[in-house]
């Protein structure tokens, strides 16, 4: 018998979307599947719509749709309600304006059957524009990485849609956290990672992003509780790797130097709090640093003034490219109505 795969599905006030995402589950060549769709406090239409396609397109023997509603509290603790109704070895978190490729699960259910070992897998995605469902940015995955080191290098892109998760993983990893309203995807996705066993990627593009409309990630940056959530992200995977030996110094090397840039850009804003943590953190891992993390200590150290010039004169070298990597790519069938 084929092993159940569980879809956590967040939703809030998504009625004209909701249908596009149940459908891509739907049509899934794995089975059996269950939906676990968690409302969390909407206020439209979404519950009748729900009610309705489930009537419709249920099958009680290996494609089951399951519906809970709760006070509005956000999409991690709609998260944690889906997981605790949810019954699956195998988990794909899908948010409710996201979809799936139709050979998605199937690709992901084999890896995880043929190496009971694989308990965390990353594909690519793509992000298609909301206005027009142009294509207009891919991602793809990196098979030849170890994404634990990728991550510590600040080059792994950790979100929900392209992940896949073993259960004991989950367990292992702990609930979603509640208290973020950014980069908890980020926070569970490294946090998880330094649980895995073996986390591995394939290339293939097999999901979806909706983009358009919403705040970049540099938009929250900006802000003091964006970059506090941000360094958690570090955090988290800081308190991971600190009695592991098997990290190779390159990737502490890299990641103390990272975390010395985000230090110094928090001075440059006046928040010293943040600033010293991020130090603290890298000071705290012990290692020789490169030639660039000398240089980006030696800013930090310089404190705000030091970040600021560092943080101007970057803005002025990388503009153009800054530009070309934006979180919400444009669209430009649409840009040109």
């Amino acid at each position: 018998m084929s092993t159940l795969f569980s879809v956590i599905m967040p939703v809030y006030n998504r009625e004209k979307l909701i249908i596009q995402a149940l459908n891509s589950v739907k049509i899934q060549t794995y089975r059996p599947i269950e939906i676990i769709v968690v409302n969390d406090g909407s206020i439209d239409g979404t519950a009748n719509v729900v009610d309705e396609w489930r009537r419709v397109h249920e099958d009680k023997n290996d494609f089951q749709v399951k519906y809970f509603f709760q006070e509005n509290a956000g999409p991690s603790s709609a998260r944690n309600h889906g997981l605790l109704e949810s019954h699956g070895e195998f988990i794909q978190f899908l948010d409710s304006d996201d979809l799936i490729s139709p050979n998605r699960l199937e690709i992901l259910a084999n890896i995880f059957k043929q190496d009971s070992k694989v308990d965390f897998i990353q594909t690519g995605f793509d992000g298609f524009c909301a206005g027009c469902s142009e294509v207009i940015e891919q991602h793809y995955g990196n098979p030849n990485e170890d994404l634990l080191v990728l991550a510590l290098k600040g080059r792994l892109w950790p979100n929900t849609l392209r992940s896949g998760f073993r259960r004991s993983l989950i367990v292992d990893t702990g609930p979603w956290n509640k208290d973020m309203t950014c980069f908890e995807d980020y926070e569970y996705v490294a946090r998880a990672l330094v649980k895995a066993r073996k986390s591995i990627a394939i290339k293939d593009i097999l999901a979806s992003a909706r983009r358009g409309g919403g705040m970049r990630v540099s938009d929250n940056l900006r802000t003091y509780q964006g970059r506090t959530f941000r360094i958690m992200c570090e955090a988290a995977l800081y308190q991971g790797i600190q009695n592991r030996t098997d990290i190779p110094l390159y990737a502490k090397q890299a990641f103390a130097s990272r975390l010395y840039a985000l230090g110094f850009r928090s001075n440059a804003k006046g928040w010293k709090n943040l600033g010293k943590l991020c130090g603290k953190f890298a000071e705290s891992l012990g290692v020789e640093l490169d030639g660039l993390g000398r240089r980006r200590k030696l800013v930090y150290n310089l404190g705000k003034w030091g970040g600021s010039v560092y943080d101007f004169m970057g803005r002025i070298k990388n503009r153009k490219v800054h530009n070309k990597q934006r979180f919400l790519p444009v669209c430009h069938t649409c840009s040109k109505g």
